[in-house]
């Protein structure tokens, strides 16, 4: 759930950070940013924009679990961020918009949100999230085991070379 959640949020940034670099292209036209909102809309890429704010609720709402007598004033916050959230989602979803119609001309954009509309492209969608969450409970265990064994062999070869960590 966390690594999930850091994985949006590093989405995001890489998005946010690139913003400023497609600022400098030339305009796009308003039906071609259309279109790739479309797109990005259709794939479920901005779920995950609003996917953050939805964990973060939920993350303040089990760190408070145990303290009943913040509970009042934690839902009043939560409740004054949501504009704040929700603004950022926008401007998220305006970025992503913008990359989509930087990579692909407006012509395939629509192509493949005719797809997506299809029904083979919602039948698509509809298991690629269940999909994911499958894939996503294989991989973790298999990067954490990677991971370590990458760093059980990192650790012997540097005692190798008479480093200690």
């Amino acid at each position: 759930m966390i690594r999930r959640s850091l994985a949006r949020a590093a989405i995001g940034l890489a998005l946010v950070c690139a913003a400023p670099a497609f600022a400098q292209a030339p305009a796009l036209t308003p039906s071609h940013l259309q279109v790739a909102r479309e797109v990005a809309d259709l794939t479920g890429i901005t779920l995950t924009f609003t996917g953050i704010y939805s964990e973060f609720e939920k993350n303040v709402q089990e760190l408070i679990a145990t303290r009943p007598e913040m509970k009042k004033d934690a839902d009043a916050v939560i409740s004054a961020l949501k504009p704040e959230a929700d603004k950022r989602i926008d401007e998220m979803t305006k970025t992503a918009a913008e990359v989509f119609a930087r990579k692909m001309n407006e012509a395939d954009l629509k192509e493949v949100a005719g797809f997506f509309k299809s029904p083979v492209g919602q039948r698509y969608n509809a298991l690629r999230r269940e999909a994911m969450d499958d894939l996503f409970s294989v991989l973790q265990p298999w990067t954490l085991q990677t991971s370590q064994y990458l760093f059980d062999r990192f650790s012997q070869e540097m005692r190798k070379r008479g480093h200690s960590l």
